[in-house]
């Protein structure tokens, strides 16, 4: 027990701020976004990553978030093969956390570690449901990998990504299942990385919100490994399941776990069992901007 809290304590000393959220589009709508986007926002050119096979711009925000809007080049078929993110379909994909760790290995260690005694704890009480939720089984995270991409001016940029992962009850093992968040610690300086102006025509200056759409059965376990990989110990309404988190360098963010209610996003849960829904965009001098792509009419 003392063990335990001793690293509880490290963990929170390294608390999980929101990064960015991750938004898949057709190569020809990154190369010329439509006038919605243009509109709203001031779109900054990202680059090309490392691998050579996406693209992507960023809408960046005054509390260091941002959204990267991200396409496969030429919306080549080839180069979805073993990318994870391969198999998604166009629309928000994807969200990612940093910390202020200093070393990704360790933090891996611990989020490993501390998830599977969340989830071993949390089993004898028939936490992992059966049925429509389809995610029994078990979920961890792989080994930090290094990434970048090369800035537009040249500037060379690197980071380490850790992702999650998930293995049926069956021994099936899924790399970057579509649930928990990824986490992305910088190796070249952050603000090299997230780089871009701020001020939006439509006065946003952060996300506000994530809302997230699970299947019912799968809320009380996607809301608990969010928490738990988040480090997050605040108050759960019954309705919802709500994590507050840090953002870079402002006001922290709201992650709302809510059930599929209309028929619509009951459909939408059944196929993906969970989705980033939309963003709330919180503004210093306007009304609230909601972010969906596909943009909802």
């Amino acid at each position: 027990m003392i063990m335990a809290n001793i690293r509880h304590v490290r963990f929170y000393e390294v608390p999980a701020a929101l990064d960015h959220v991750i938004v898949l589009l057709p190569y020809r709508d990154l190369k010329d976004p439509p006038k919605w986007l243009t509109d709203k926002f001031i779109i900054t050119d990202g680059g090309r990553h490392t691998d050579g096979k996406t693209e992507n711009k960023l809408i960046v925000f005054q509390d260091g978030t941002y959204i990267e809007l991200i396409a496969f080049v030429d919306d080549k078929v080839e180069y979805r093969h073993d990318h994870w993110w391969g198999a998604r379909s166009y629309g928000i994909i994807d969200w990612a956390f940093t910390t202020a760790a200093t070393n990704p290995n360790q933090h891996h260690e611990f989020i490993c570690d501390y998830l599977q005694r969340i989830q071993h704890t949390n089993s004898k009480t028939n936490w992992n449901p059966e049925g429509n939720c389809g995610m029994n089984g078990s979920f961890s995270y792989a080994a930090p990998q290094r990434g970048g991409r090369t800035r537009p001016d040249g500037t060379q940029l690197e980071w380490n990504v850790t992702f999650p992962t998930h293995t049926s009850l069956n021994g099936n093992y899924v790399t970057r299942p579509v649930n928990l968040p990824f986490f992305c610690h910088d190796v070249t300086p952050r603000e090299l990385r997230v780089k871009g102006s701020v001020a939006h025509p439509c006065g946003a200056s952060g996300i506000g919100e994530v809302r997230i759409l699970v299947d019912a059965d799968c809320l009380d376990l996607y809301s608990a490994c969010a928490r738990a990989v988040l480090g997050y110990e605040g108050p759960m309404s019954a309705k919802s399941k709500e994590v507050g988190v840090e953002t870079p360098a402002g006001p922290n963010c709201r992650v709302i776990f809510k059930p599929a209610a209309s028929d619509e996003e009951k459909a939408q849960v059944r196929e993906h069992q969970f989705a980033i829904k939309e963003l709330m965009l919180r503004s210093d001098w306007s009304y609230p901007t909601i972010f969906s792509y596909p943009r909802e009419e």
